[in-house]
């Protein structure tokens, strides 16, 4: 596997000279990624864009089992870590935040969805009610918390055009960020044919989500009792365990047999916010906590 992180113009030379064999098996240059990343940033910066220098010319990532990894400096936008970040894979259920994004374009907060089919949906539920009737704002919160795949299709299931109409709406927004190893086939994450990301994809699409305050609100979310409007009573709990912990800010997990554990982290120390994507790991919140002490060990911000 090969990690690729990019570093200032004053230690980028000496980096290439000194990692002629990465002797744990890892090799670090400058990332392939495609052109929209590097010119079109998604988020705002919250604070300084001061770029982050690495302390040493000779930077070691922690081995980790993850298939692919994108980590990138929100203020900066300068990509710290890349091992395969355009591999194409699974995404698991961090399909949901590209349904959350297709969804809040479309609904209004108070938007009233009903739910039907999606009570019968397998696999990770918010335990929806057959007929009963939610504000879309708590319809994002069954997606996202507990990581609902009934309340991914009643979100489906209530848009124009219905289900089929609302994957088009979620490829056509792959299309408009200029993203080329994503194709979305069902909302919620499920095996299925041509269904895939990539580590540098879900990136984008998890910063364009969290543009978003009521996303960013949402997936930050430990436990919450949701009320539909038949006054039936929802209490969910995050799939996240590394919320609560410090500086974990969000987003969302996901995990399939084929997919493994996938996870993308919203974190922020000193005013620093980085986002991590990881996809196909054997230990993804070990993973990514081991990333995240890394990143804050070994780089500074002047």
């Amino acid at each position: 596997m090969k990690f690729n992180m990019p570093v200032s113009r004053s230690v980028h030379l000496r980096i290439g000279l000194v990692i002629l064999s990465f002797f744990v098996g890892f090799v670090i240059s400058t990332p392939t990624v495609p052109r929209p990343y590097l010119s079109k940033p998604t988020v705002k910066a919250a604070y300084t864009r001061t770029p982050p220098i690495p302390k040493s010319s000779l930077i070691i990532p922690p081995e980790i089992t993850a298939q692919a990894v994108f980590i990138v400096d929100l203020n900066s936008q300068i990509v710290l870590l890349a091992k395969q970040p355009n591999l194409r894979l699974r995404p698991a259920s961090l399909t949901k935040i590209m349904t959350a994004i297709v969804s809040m374009d479309q609904y209004e907060p108070g938007a009233l969805l009903r739910v039907q089919n999606g009570s019968l949906s397998v696999g990770a539920k918010a335990e929806l009610i057959k007929g009963d009737i939610l504000t879309a704002q708590s319809a994002l919160y069954a997606l996202l918390v507990p990581s609902g795949n009934d309340a991914a299709v009643t979100l489906a299931e209530n848009f124009p055009g219905g289900y089929k109409s609302f994957i088009d709406h979620m490829n056509a927004k792959v299309f408009q960020l200029g993203l080329t190893n994503t194709h979305f086939a069902n909302v919620s994450g499920v095996e299925s044919l041509n269904h895939f990301t990539s580590a540098y994809d879900i990136s984008i699409i998890a910063q364009h989500a969290l543009a978003r305050p009521m996303f960013k609100n949402i997936v930050s979310t430990r436990k919450i009792t949701l009320k539909s409007e038949k006054g039936n009573s929802y209490p969910l709990v995050t799939t996240n365990l590394l919320l609560g912990k410090p500086g974990i800010l969000g987003v969302k997990t996901g995990w399939t047999n084929d997919a493994g554990e996938c996870l993308v982290t919203y974190a922020d120390r000193y005013t620093h916010p980085v986002l991590i994507s990881l996809l196909g790991s054997k230990d993804r919140f070990g993973e990514t906590e081991k990333l995240l002490d890394w990143i804050y060990t070994n780089y500074i911000w002047e």
